[in-house]
């Protein structure tokens, strides 16, 4: 017995027919607008594995997200995330805000010195990939499992730092609970560091202005200092037989103007290992550390065996031709440098003072 369709019927099929296609389609489109959106970005190529939908609760999520220097290092990428999930945040909704919010699993972001590429993006290509991928107002923003590295190939050693099991959560970054404070959004992370050290930071945002404000403050304790040899070696030509360092930073933003400060404190510092530094580096080297070493021993004698020396920070974010992320990372890196030479240089000025 034959069904006979209505023509009502007929035009109900073909849509369903319709939206099934196109919702087993999606994934495929938007895959490939994902790809073209990164491809784009000046001085990067990336691409994702695979998209999922949906729909029901308003949300996607990338896959396999790489994003890679064009002349960078294919081994370690700028940016790689194992999935990012990109929704609606309902609680906003109902307070009559349509914004979103980003859930980001195990991303590894590598900032490699020296970086070889022809163009640098900037803040406006880096504001045009976000709205392409997540065309709404971004409010809650959250990192689980992060790595943050700072890599270093052009030095002698090569020089790798990184924190990891970094967890952030950035809030109300829409301004959406507190309309007209100053710095309405708040952010908190926490990680470990190389060296078994525990990083730990909160600052208060105006993630609304074009070049954020922020007011924050940021520690790092109870990191073995012989996990920074490699660093030490390259900028300050020694290496660290044993000694803990401590580290605290407050810095400031206002209207692209940043300062601040990086504050460390070195503890129970051992410089010379005689007949390892005899072998690696020959009789001179291990001469030279064995002096650094007399003055090191002599200054461990003094009151809390601590010393602690305060750089300034402050330098102009705000240039529009310049790459803010860019500078700000420069500022804070030599900054630190200074910081850990000047703390090294007191410890061992202090014993010869006498202080």
């Amino acid at each position: 017995m034959a069904i006979r369709l209505t023509k009502p019927l007929k035009i109900v099929l073909t849509l369903v027919v319709l939206l099934l296609a196109f919702r087993i389609a999606l994934p495929y489109l938007v895959k490939n607008y994902v790809n073209k959106t990164l491809d784009e970005l000046p001085g990067y190529t990336g691409h994702v594995e695979d998209i999922d939908i949906a729909l029901i609760r308003g949300a996607y999520q990338i896959n396999g997200l790489v994003l890679l220097e064009e002349k960078g290092n294919s081994k370690y990428p700028f940016l790689q995330i194992t999935e990012t999930d990109l929704s609606i945040e309902w609680k906003s909704l109902f307070k009559g805000k349509l914004v979103g919010e980003v859930i980001m699993t195990n991303p590894r972001l590598n900032i490699l010195a020296g970086g070889s590429k022809t163009e640098d993006p900037t803040l406006d290509h880096w504001t045009e990939v976000v709205k392409d991928l997540m065309p709404i107002t971004i409010n809650r923003f959250e990192v689980h499992n992060g790595r943050l590295a700072f890599l270093d190939f052009s030095a002698s050693p090569d020089v790798k730092l990184h924190l990891d099991n970094l967890r952030l959560t950035a809030l109300n970054l829409a301004n959406v609970e507190e309309v007209g404070k100053k710095l309405p959004s708040s952010v908190t992370a926490t990680a470990s560091s190389i060296g078994g050290g525990a990083f730990k930071g909160k600052m208060q945002v105006n993630a609304l202005k074009r070049i954020p404000d922020f007011d924050g403050d940021f520690q790092l304790t109870g990191m073995n200092l012989t996990s920074l040899n490699a660093f030490i070696k390259a900028n300050a030509k020694f290496d660290v037989e044993r000694g803990k360092l401590d580290l605290y930073s407050e810095l400031k933003s206002t209207n692209g103007q940043l300062n601040g400060y990086i504050k460390p404190f070195f503890e129970d510092i051992k410089v010379l290992n005689w007949k390892k530094d005899k072998k690696e580096g020959g009789f001179l080297s291990a001469v030279k550390e064995a002096v650094i070493g007399v003055f090191t021993e002599a200054a461990e004698n003094q009151p809390r065996d601590q010393v602690a020396t305060k750089i300034p920070i402050s330098g102009d974010i705000s240039n529009p031709k310049t790459n803010g992320w860019k500078t700000f990372i420069n500022v804070l890196k030599h900054a630190f440098i200074d910081a850990f030479s000047k703390g090294i240089e007191s410890k061992l000025q202090g014993s010869e003072d006498g202080k």
